[in-house]
Order: C-alpha cells, then structure tokens, then sequence
C-alpha cells in the first residue's frame, strides 16, 4: 500500500508515512494489520514445515559417527602411505 501524499510505501507498523509524516487512515491501517497478521500466519507454515525437516536429518547419528569414522580411517591409511612411500624414497 502507498501513501496518499507522497506515494511511497507505507510501513507495515505504525501509522504514519516514515517519508513525509502523514498520519494514515483507519482503512490504510486496518489493512497493514490484516497484512500483517497473513505474514505471521505464512512465516509460522514455514516454520513448522522447515522445522521438521531439521529434526529428520538429526535422527540417525549412527549412520554419522558410521561415515566419520569411515573418513578417518581412509585418512590414516593415506596418511600411513605417504610415510611409507618417503621412506622408500630415502
């Protein structure tokens, strides 16, 4: 929604104009609210369904300690290599 006097942007909280100071009326401000109160409602769905998904990923530490310590063992065994294979060198 848009000023009436200067055409910017009205503020979703408040009420009046953040650029020229006129005071909005009732209807400009019943509708910010009704705005408002959609955008809480949205970003709430959002969050529960993001939420959930973050909790999904969390559940199975085993298969995460399983493939942390798969990498490091495939580490160590490269690193063991290496050593071996310069002491040939030498």
């Amino acid at each position: 929604m848009n000023c009436k006097r200067c055409g910017k942007p009205l503020p979703s909280e408040g009420v009046t104009c953040k650029f020229c100071g006129i005071l909005m009326s009732s209807d400009e401000i019943n509708t910010m609210r009704k705005n408002s109160i959609r955008e809480d409602k949205r970003l709430r769905m959002l969050q529960e369904k993001y939420a959930s998904n973050k909790q999904n990923n969390r559940e199975n530490p085993k298969e995460n300690k399983l493939l942390g310590a798969i990498i490091i063992i495939v580490i160590l065994l490269v690193l063991i290599t290496v050593a071996i294979v310069i002491n040939i060198i030498r």
